[in-house]
């Protein structure tokens, strides 16, 4: 039952924040039952300014869907015991290392475990020095160049994510290398 919600919170909060950016219409669906989320914005690099908006955003999405966030900042939440209380950790915009080896090993075993990890915009420009947060993220932010306009192609529209979505759209963005 504890990875069915993880999954639900997990695919409520990636479509949430993706309608978010792209069509501010699309509403998700409520979650069953209550569970508590971390969010996490420890910064050790580039701080991104948005970082109270996504938390704020976090919250409100938390009051719809009946979860409750806690943010921190303090790596020191990242203890077995602890991460026992949520059913999701949210990487908000982290950058740079800000987990030691022993926190490291908490959120391996708490995601081994079942628990489930949403990363948001910078959270792959963190942790260089952990293989296993890689695997985790997907892979590592490079680069991006300026923010610019692009053409898009929607490949599935299948998809709850990508349903809404014209054939081609244009969107300005910044673009992320990985």
């Amino acid at each position: 039952m504890r990875r069915s919600r993880t999954r639900r919170l997990a695919c409520a909060v990636a479509l949430t924040l993706g309608a978010a950016f792209l069509s501010p219409g699309v509403q998700s669906a409520a979650a069953a039952d209550p569970y508590q989320v971390l969010v996490f914005s420890k910064t050790a690099g580039f701080r991104h300014d948005s970082i109270p908006a996504g938390i704020t955003a976090l919250r409100q999405l938390g009051a719809e869907n009946d979860f409750t966030v806690t943010a921190t900042e303090d790596a020191t939440a990242f203890t077995p015991q602890n991460l026992t209380e949520y059913e999701a950790v949210v990487f908000l915009s982290t950058t740079g290392d800000v987990l030691n080896g022993t926190q490291q090993s908490a959120l391996k075993g708490y995601v081994d475990g079942g628990g489930g990890f949403v990363g948001v915009h910078a959270a792959a420009d963190t942790e260089y020095d952990w293989p296993e947060y890689e695997d985790l993220v997907g892979a590592w932010f490079q680069s991006h160049p300026a923010i610019q306009e692009a053409r898009l192609t929607t490949e599935d529209h299948a998809h709850p994510a990508t349903a809404h979505l014209d054939d081609t759209w244009t969107r300005t963005d910044e673009w992320y290398n990985y």
